[in-house]
Parts: C-alpha cells; sequence; structure tokens
C-alpha cells in the first residue's frame, strides 16, 4: 500500500512538473482562466479576489465529471472528506474537513461542516447526501467560518447554488444509460411568464441496482448451514440486493423584479429516496459471548473482499422482519427578498421550513440467526430566518454586513432496536433546538490593493432530548437496563462569540496574498444512547482557533492558476463518540457494562497545507489537480480516552493524512462540426479510520480511482453525447465502516461500486 502510494505521489507530481514546463514554453499564447464569482463574504466577489480557501466547481464542471452527489464533490477538494454514511446512521454522510466534522446523524449532536442550499442551512446530517440538481455552482469553504457560515461550520462549509431563473426560455434535457441496469433523466426549462416574473423547473430521476447480493446462507453454503433452512425457493441462492438507487426530485423556482430595486426568488423542493440499504459486506462475526445459538454464530459469515452478504433483516425468534431500505423525502420552501434601500446599502431576507422523513435498516450481525437488527426514523422539520444589511462608507473604503439568525428545529429519534440478548425495544424521543445569532462582518481597504476583514458572531443554543423506552409486546416500559431512563429527559445550553481578523495585499494582478486569524465551534448537546439514568448526561461544545496563510495567483498569461493554503489549528474539547463505547464503574449505582456517552475527550493541535491548480499548456489542452496534507497530534486527553486506550497518535475519523486528485482533458475541434474531448481523471485518498477509537477493526486503506469519458459535442451546442467508465481499473475498495467489536464482535463495511460503463445523451434548446 505504502509503495502504491508513493507511487501515485510521484506520478502526480511530475504531471504537475510537467504541465507547468509546458505553460511555460507556450505562455505567450493568450488565454483566460474561467473565472468564478463566490459570495463567501456576503457579497459577489471573484474567486481569486475572496482571500479564504475555497473550492469552487461550477455546475458543467460537475455534469462533465458525470458527479450526481454531493459525495462525489469532496474528490476534487483537499482536507475535504464525503462519505455516504453507514446503515447504522441512515441516509446521512460524514463530512469531515481539515480533520474536524461528524459522522452521527443522531439529532442530539451537531454537524461539523455546514451545509447551505441556496443559502439555508441544512441542520442535521440526516438527507445531507444532496442531489446535484441543476446547480449554477458548489463552494466548499475549508477552515472554521464561525463569523461567516455560522452555526456549526467549525470545520467549514458546503454551500450548494442553483441556476436562477432568467427568462430565456432555454432548458435542456439528459438522459443516461448505464451498468446495473442505471437510468437516470434530467432536465431543466427557464421560462418568462411576464417582462419582470420568470420561472424554472428542474427534475431528476434515477435508479441502479444494487452491486451487493443478498446471498442465502444455507443455499449457498449447504454443508456449513447446520440447522439453518434454504430462504430462496428458487435455488439461485440470491435474495435481493443492496446498495441500488431510487430517487427522484423536483424544484420550481420563481424570480420576480416588482421594481428597479426590489429581486425576490422563491424555491420549492420535492425528493423522494426510495433506495436499498447501502451496499455492506460482513467484516466482523465473532461476539465476545456464545449466544447459545444451535448454529453457531462466527467468521463463517464474513463477506468481506466480497459483494455478497448473508443477512436477512429478519429476527425469527421475534417475529422481526423489515425491508432493507434506506429512505428519504423531503420538502423545503425558501424565500429570499433583496431591496437595494440606497445605491450602497442593501436588504436581504431569507426565509425558509424543511420538512424530511428519514426511515434506515441495520441487519448488524449480517446472517441469517437474527441476532442484531436496528430500525430507525428521523422525522424532522426546521424554519430558519436570517436578515442582513450590506453597505459601503467612503466610496467603497469600507464594506460592511450586519445581521441575524434564527433556527429552531423539532424532530423525532425513533425505531426499534434488537441486539441478543439484552436489548429489546422501540424508542420516540423527541429533540427540540433552537439557536439565535447576531453576526457583522467588514472588509476596510486602508491602502490600493489591501484588505483587512474582520469578523464577529454570538450564538446562543438550546437542546432538549426526551427518552422513550416501550417494550415491543406490550407498549409499556421496556424492561432493563434501558427501560429506567424511560420518560427521563436531558437539556443543553450555550453560548459562543467567534472572531475573524484577516488582511490581503494583492501584489499584482496575478498574485494575492492573504493571513487569517478565525475561530469556531460545534454545539454540545445530550447524549443519545444512555442506558441508565446516570448516563443521560450533556457534553459542552469544541472549539477551533485557527491561523491560515496563502496566497492565489493567475501567471504566464493566465495559463497557470496555483492557489495554496497552510493552516495551523489549536482544537479544544474535542467530542469524541465511540462506537465501542468505554467501559463504566462497576461501584457505580447506574453501572451497565459500557457507555457510548459523547464526551469532552481533550485538545489537539492540527497543521497543513493545500494547493490547488489548473494549467493550460496549450489551447485545449486542460491540466487540473490538487493535493493536501494533514498532520492531527493530540496535545492532551482527558481520562475516558486515556481509560479507552487513546493515545496521542490518534486521528480523527475520515481524516486522510494525504490526499489527492487529477484531471486530463484535450478538446479536439472538428473544423465547424463540434468537438470531441477525452478527458481521464483520479483521486487518491489515503488510510483513514472511521472510529476514533483507531481500531483496526474500522480501519480502511487507501485507495486512487480512475475514472475517464470521452464526449462529442454539436458545432451549435445542441447535442452532447457521453460514453464514460468508472472505476476503470475495478478496484475493490471500502467506503465506511460501522464495527462494535468489543460490545458484540460484529462489523461491516459499505463496499464501493465496480468498474461501470454508461452512456448518456444531452439535448440543449
Amino acid at each position: 500500500m505504502t509503495r502504491a502510494f508513493n507511487h501515485s505521489i510521484r506520478t502526480f507530481s511530475k504531471t504537475l512538473v510537467i504541465g507547468t514546463s509546458a505553460a511555460a514554453i507556450v505562455g505567450a499564447v493568450p488565454a483566460a482562466a474561467q473565472e468564478i464569482v463566490v459570495t463567501a463574504q456576503f457579497r459577489e466577489q471573484n474567486l481569486q479576489d475572496t482571500p479564504i480557501a475555497i473550492t469552487a466547481i461550477t455546475g458543467e464542471e460537475l455534469a462533465n465529471k458525470a458527479a450526481d452527489s454531493v459525495v462525489e464533490v469532496a474528490n476534487t477538494a483537499p482536507n475535504v472528506t464525503l462519505q455516504q454514511g453507514s446503515s447504522a446512521y441512515g441516509t446521512g454522510v460524514a463530512a469531515y474537513i481539515r480533520g474536524i466534522g461528524q459522522y452521527d446523524t443522531n439529532f442530539a449532536l451537531e454537524p461539523g461542516v455546514g451545509m447551505y442550499v441556496d443559502d439555508v442551512y441544512h441542520g442535521v446530517l440526516v438527507g445531507s447526501q444532496f442531489d446535484l440538481l441543476d446547480l449554477d455552482r458548489v463552494e466548499v469553504l475549508r477552515g472554521p467560518q464561525g463569523t461567516l457560515a455560522g452555526k456549526n461550520s467549525i470545520g467549514g462549509a458546503i454551500k450548494l447554488y442553483s441556476r436562477k431563473p432568467e427568462g430565456t426560455g432555454e432548458g435542456y434535457i439528459s438522459a443516461t444509460y448505464g451498468s446495473y441496469e442505471r437510468i437516470d433523466v434530467r432536465g431543466s426549462f427557464d421560462l418568462g411568464i411576464t417582462d419582470n416574473l420568470f420561472m424554472r423547473v428542474s427534475a431528476f430521476s434515477k435508479r441502479r441496482d444494487g452491486h451487493v447480493n443478498r446471498v442465502d446462507f444455507a443455499c449457498a453454503n449447504p454443508t456449513q448451514a447446520g440447522s439453518l433452512p434454504v430462504i430462496d425457493d428458487d435455488n439461485d441462492c440470491i435474495l435481493g440486493t443492496l446498495g441500488g438507487i431510487e430517487t427522484s426530485g423536483v424544484r420550481a423556482a420563481l424570480r420576480a423584479l416588482p421594481s428597479d430595486n426590489i429581486e425576490i426568488n422563491l424555491i420549492g423542493t420535492l425528493i423522494r429516496d426510495n433506495s436499498q440499504s447501502p451496499a455492506t459486506v460482513q467484516t466482523l462475526s465473532s461476539p465476545p459471548a456464545d449466544p447459545g445459538l444451535e448454529t453457531p454464530y462466527d467468521s463463517r459469515y464474513v463477506t468481506e473482499g466480497s459483494y455478497n452478504f448473508y443477512g436477512t433483516f429478519t429476527v425469527p425468534q421475534a417475529g422481526y422482519v423489515e425491508e432493507p431500505l434506506t429512505e428519504t423525502d423531503s420538502a423545503s420552501i425558501s424565500g429570499q427578498i433583496d431591496i437595494d434601500l440606497a445605491d450602497n446599502l442593501k436588504l436581504t431576507s431569507i426565509t425558509a421550513y424543511l420538512d424530511l422523513q428519514g426511515n434506515y435498516v441495520l441487519d448488524g450481525d449480517g446472517s441469517p440467526l437474527g441476532i442484531a437488527l436496528t430500525t430507525g426514523y428521523q422525522p424532522y422539520d426546521q424554519f430558519t430566518q436570517e436578515l442582513r444589511l450590506n453597505g459601503e462608507f467612503g466610496d467603497g473604503m469600507l464594506e460592511y454586513t450586519v445581521g441575524g439568525f434564527y433556527f429552531e428545529s423539532s424532530g423525532f429519534v425513533g425505531g426499534r432496536v434488537y441486539s441478543f440478548p439484552a436489548l429489546n425495544h422501540i424508542q420516540n424521543d423527541p429533540v427540540d433546538s433552537e439557536s439565535k445569532s447576531v453576526f457583522a462582518h467588514i472588509i476596510a481597504h486602508p491602502i490600493e490593493n489591501m484588505s483587512i476583514t474582520g469578523g464577529i458572531r454570538y450564538t446562543d443554543d438550546k437542546k432538549t432530548y426526551v427518552f422513550s423506552r416501550k417494550d415491543p409486546q406490550t407498549g409499556g416500559t421496556a424492561g432493563p437496563p434501558v427501560g429506567a431512563i424511560d420518560g427521563t429527559s436531558g437539556e443543553y445550553s450555550g453560548s459562543s462569540t467567534d472572531y475573524r481578523l484577516g488582511v490581503d495585499y494583492r501584489f499584482s494582478d496575478a498574485l494575492l496574498a492573504y493571513a487569517s486569524f478565525s475561530t469556531g465551534y460545534k454545539g454540545g448537546g445530550i447524549n443519545p444512547r444512555p442506558f441508565t439514568p446516570g448516563q443521560v448526561q450533556s457534553f459542552q461544545p469544541e472549539r477551533v482557533n485557527a491561523y491560515e496563510l496563502g496566497f492565489k495567483s493567475d501567471f504566464l498569461d493566465r495559463r497557470v492558476r496555483l492557489n495554496v493554503a497552510g493552516f495551523w489549528n489549536n482544537y479544544s474539547d474535542i467530542i469524541l463518540i465511540d462506537a465501542n463505547g468505554f467501559p463504566g464503574a462497576p461501584g457505580d449505582p447506574d453501572f451497565f457494562p459500557f457507555s457510548a456517552a459523547p464526551f469532552n475527550a481533550g485538545d489537539a493541535e492540527i497543521k497543513g497545507v493545500e494547493a490547488e491548480t489548473t494549467i493550460e499548456p496549450v489551447d485545449g489542452l486542460t491540466l487540473s489537480g490538487s493535493v493536501s496534507y494533514l498532520d492531527f497530534e493530540y496535545t492532551r486527553l482527558d481520562a475516558n480516552a486515556t481509560a479507552s486506550g487513546y493515545t496521542a497518535d490518534y486521528v480523527p475519523p475520515f481524516t486522510p493524512k494525504w490526499k489527492w486528485s487529477a484531471s486530463l482533458a484535450y478538446e479536439f475541434l472538428l473544423d465547424n462540426e463540434g468537438t470531441i474531448t477525452p478527458q481521464i481523471y483520479a483521486d487518491f485518498r489515503d488510510d483513514i479510520f472511521t472510529d476514533p477509537d483507531n481500531k483496526a477493526a474500522n480501519f480502511i486503506e487507501a485507495r486512487t480511482l480512475l475514472n475517464a469519458n470521452i464526449t462529442y459535442e454539436t458545432g451549435n451546442g445542441d447535442w452532447q453525447f457521453v460514453a464514460g467508465v468508472t472505476n476503470l481499473t475495478d478496484e475493490y475498495y471500502l467506503n465506511n465502516i460501522f464495527e462494535t467489536s468489543s460490545i458484540n464482535g460484529q462489523g461491516q463495511a459499505v463496499v464501493g461500486r465496480p468498474r461501470e460503463f454508461y452512456a448518456s445523451v444531452r439535448r440543449n434548446f
């Protein structure tokens, strides 16, 4: 693995050197790097003029790489990991930037990376695996955005912006067919209703068969089945699949310009995701104690290395049967009003409501024995209101934004938990949250080419969590141990004041350098998984002080773009959630063998560097790439962490030390008949752990994925045809692992998709 990684780094470095040398040779040829406008500082700025580490990706770029989910956005962003959640955490993603984030979707916990759609904050990880529906751009802001993005953006923020209606009468429709009966259909239409009222409607539907087979163990392994009956009557031993996708959605946007100084945008979105449970393989099947079943539970059910899974999603002895689904239904509406009060004074109001329902199923034992089965449902709704006042003083010498933000949400963490023999209950826990903040941001220009940036935000948070543990048969209070917490509740309240101070100087049209200090925090909460009343406890926020130096450059007649950032973070009161728990105290009257409670584990230093480049050595040829390095080291660990075996060299989940991406595309001109553009792109992710306890059971080896496609576009741009392949080398790799090895000897991984081919056609009109 190390040898492969070193080879990958050398190859990537040579690509950069060769590309840069070629650019120097032909640097006199005029070229113009694509300008992307971002709004990270509450106002429109060119990406290269914004003194923040940002990866900005246009909707066109995402389409060219066949990306259709926010998870794929992270592939080209340095020090960013977005990963599909495991079956244990439903429909969310594990989101980490620069070693800070969150993977647990429970509403008691706060995200560490802020997710936004059209400037509307998405307050939970449930339903965060957004489809990239008719996007204008994606902005990935790295480092704490405590004063800019605000709530729980301690690691950074990911912002999706959809296309605004323009009334052009234009649109498109596209269709894709590929491996595993993949069928995707997308379309959008922009309509002018009147001279000052426009509408844009976008829709998509996508489906794909699962790539992991649910295999009937007794049918496929008759000599090892013991007393297990054959389930598959057709004798093909296949009960179904996992990892299948079935999602559809529609977005309607209205844009009104009732006067020269007022703009109103209304957006409504409906998403229906009826996909299968994630593509799971079993990695561990060895409980610490023999459950006393006639057919032993042991390593015969491990399927890692294959695309098979032996779980049946049933508990025969309890009459508990579920379908392997991971579903999310969401409906949202938002309204933004922009009013120009004067030449240099604008008021913005953003109001939004979101309602979603998440459902998921986890077969933890991965066998037909019915040892562990969990279903979860997560209804959730939120309301947000943000007000901003943007203005200028002194003919642009001072730009400012002041505002306020209000957030409230309510949801339920519910479902049924069966884990032989200790747990068998139904839970339905209401969780309510409220947050209020005020903020100010200024950009001063004391001398030509210099800017000084300052920001401050005060936030006040409150959260309540009530526990319900009922018996599945009687409906009364569940039996021990969890019945003891039925009806108990926990509360958390806290506040934070965050700051930002930065300076940047443009030395020339080709070079901007900047330095900044910023703070951020992730809110505290309540332990969502207590087993005894004594474990119903709150935990405090985690915080970061971040220092960053960087530059943004365009040189050699703008044929080369190179952006570099280095950072040092002091990360304190880190919240850890050990899926395996840490031991309780036997002398405690509330003793239970373990507790999976979140706790503030200590402090750490995070250091790293990031680089992104785009090179156009000759007309038509584009080389692009990114590389990042991150070093994480605990500087203090509390007693709970050391008692659980944590050491200073442990690293956060989903945080690779090295990460890089590279792509090459060349556009061939076919006289006046159009263009043909072959493209190849790769991304490397170093080793990661998926749990903070860094055991071998949650270790995922490094992987390099290679994708390629070729595009033909007609001369008038009306038609586009694409043929491509993903995971070109057919690498077997894991995306996520959920293991509880020290509790019940179980573990399972989400396995990535094998090599797949696809072809698509798009008609623009």
